[in-house]
């Protein structure tokens, strides 16, 4: 209704610079009378909305987790690997011979130490230093 009033209104007001009163209100008598329908989906159609609906609330839901930790005010407090936690790593660690170990977001580096003790060749990837 508010878009038929809209184009109804812009409609008039670029007739009124060709037209005379009487032609004014005959158009816009036509224009009022008129019903405005909305073109009915197809049945592609539908399906294409659907997919594009799930498609976008799938990726709402993927990505959700990562984007609002980066929104809260206050940050989650650091919490230290347990011993039992650096025992589990390790003890997944005894079938490999030493070698090159990565530990991404290492925090204080417990399970780094633990692992350079049993001589493998470690690389600390953290930003920060127990802040």
């Amino acid at each position: 209704m508010i878009v038929l009033f809209f184009s109804a209104a812009a409609y008039a007001c670029c007739r009124l610079v060709t037209m005379t009163d009487a032609g004014f209100e005959k158009d816009l008598a036509l224009i009022s009378a008129s019903t405005v329908s909305r073109p009915q989906l197809t049945k592609t159609g539908k399906i294409l909305l659907g997919i594009a609906g799930t498609s976008f609330v799938g990726i709402c839901a993927v990505t959700l987790p990562f984007i609002l930790p980066a929104a809260r005010r206050v940050c989650l407090p650091y919490v230290p690997a347990t011993d039992a936690q650096v025992h589990n790593v390790m003890s997944l660690l005894t079938g490999f011979k030493p070698g090159k170990l990565v530990d991404l977001g290492s925090g204080d580096g417990r399970i780094v130490i633990e692992a350079a003790k049993r001589e493998f060749k470690v690389i600390d990837c953290h930003t920060t230093w127990l802040q």
